[in-house]
């Protein structure tokens, strides 16, 4: 099936091949004959008038395309918050007795901000150091007891020792003449039950004077355990004392304060807000644009027509509801806190050669462009390999070749150019673009020269 495009295709290759072949001569006026004088002035007269005519060079607008890559600007909106915000809580329960700092107020670490009735905690303080030397004084009565009881248990022991030894004696005696005849058996028997009693009276005594070395061992035990409770009650005390003065954690600005004189505070009240001098930005990025900004990377953050180059300190991977949280450090001079601003960042989409969209024309399902090559119009298909804005990255153009700009209506691949001006592509999409020649009416990027789409050059 013939189409409208490609008649007015047909129709433009007839017209130039037909003004390309050489017009028959017109007949001379003079009717001399051929060879004469007159003939050959006449022929050349015909010549002049109408012998074959070269085409001009068509005036086109080119552009030197560079290898590289091809960026997108984005932007989103921005918070200036601080890098260190602390909600500080009482450590022990009282009565707010003054404010000595209040909301807006700069602080360094340690100074107090709110004190507490300190009435109740030093009692404390003077009832553990009491508890404490009662506990010392324990503990010198164990040591003078065990001190008094160990030598009567010694001399105990040494009378139940010198007991069994007459009573060996007097059993030895008692059986020696009992073997000689000298004695009765009653007697031997009577000796070795005196014997035995004294050995057991030893035992006793060995067994009680070891009792009461253990018991010494264990009340000075004891006694020493009872120090030790009574001086981490000494400590907790004063410690509680020192929480009193809630003091800053950190050198900031105290952002919020709870608490008013004589109000009760429990422990673990919120009682004021203290934030960091140190700032920092938030923002959001969209999960595609995460990769391509780890930390480190430098963004611009703008807030009232001024820019602060911002570096970005945290950039997580993973989404929070669909967007990716990120955090960029900024100088003290910058904004006030709560400022909303807007982040610029650069993203690189693709590298290839930097195209302008109105250079590119469309062979069907192919994109292609006119390169300039000894003057004329060379036509070269190219890979569309990403887009941003007004221009292309493309494979299939080398480094530094000129394109043509908007080809004009009609251009053919090896028609004559004339360049009436030459610049050179930005390779960024952010940059300025080189002003290009208006299209001819109805005619868009995506058409091919002519006006006639899916024909072929």
């Amino acid at each position: 099936m013939i189409t409208k495009a490609g008649i007015s295709l047909a129709l433009a290759a007839a017209l130039a091949l037909a003004g390309c072949a050489p017009r028959p001569q017109p007949a001379s006026g003079t009717g001399a004959p051929a060879g004469s004088p007159q003939a050959g002035q006449a022929g050349a007269q015909a010549s002049k008038a109408g012998g074959p005519r070269r085409f001009s060079a068509i005036p086109v607008l080119a552009v030197t395309v560079k290898i590289g890559p091809l960026t997108a600007g984005n932007d989103t909106a921005a918070t200036v918050a601080p890098v260190t915000q602390s909600t500080v809580a009482s450590q022990v329960a009282g009565v707010a007795q003054r404010l000595v700092h209040l909301a807006g107020d700069w602080v360094k670490e340690g100074d107090p901000v709110v004190v507490l009735d300190t009435s109740q905690l030093k009692l404390a303080v003077a009832n553990a150091q009491a508890a404490l030397e009662n506990a010392n004084i324990n503990y010198q009565i164990a040591q003078d007891n065990a001190s008094k009881d160990n030598p009567k248990l010694m001399l105990q022991l040494q009378s139940a020792q010198s007991a069994v030894d007459s009573a060996q004696k007097n059993y030895d005696g008692q059986k020696a003449l009992f073997d000689i005849g000298g004695a009765p058996a009653s007697a031997v028997d009577n000796a070795l039950s005196q014997l035995q009693q004294a050995q057991a009276n030893l035992q006793a005594a060995q067994t009680a004077l070891g009792q009461n070395k253990k018991s010494d061992v264990w009340t000075l035990q004891q006694s020493r355990l009872a120090i030790d409770q009574a001086q981490l009650q000494l400590q907790t005390a004063q410690l509680n004392l020192h929480y009193a003065s809630i003091t800053a954690p950190f050198t900031g600005q105290i952002a919020a304060v709870n608490v008013n004189p004589g109000m009760y505070v429990s422990t673990n009240t919120p009682v004021y807000i203290i934030v960091s001098a140190e700032k920092e930005i938030n923002f959001n990025v969209p999960p595609a644009d995460a990769p391509n900004l780890p930390v480190g990377t430098v963004v611009k953050f703008t807030y009232q027509g001024r820019e602060w180059p911002v570096k970005i300190s945290q950039a997580p991977s993973a989404p929070i509801n669909g967007v990716v949280p990120m955090v960029a450090t900024i100088p003290r001079t910058s904004p006030p806190f709560g400022a909303v601003g807007t982040v610029t960042y650069s993203l690189t989409l693709a590298r290839g050669a930097i195209v302008p969209i109105a250079a590119l024309e469309t062979n069907e399902d192919q994109n292609y462009v006119f390169t300039i090559e000894d003057g004329k119009a060379v036509m070269r298909y190219v890979k569309i390999v990403g887009q941003a804005g007004t221009v292309t990255a493309v494979m299939g153009i080398p480094d530094g070749a000129q394109i043509i700009m908007s080809p004009p209506p009609g251009l053919l691949a090896g028609s004559p150019v004339q360049v009436t001006s030459s610049v050179a592509v930005q390779d960024t999409s952010g940059g300025s673009q080189p002003a290009a020649e208006p299209a001819a009416p109805g005619k868009t990027a995506a058409d091919p020269p002519g006006g006639a789409k899916g024909g072929t050059r």
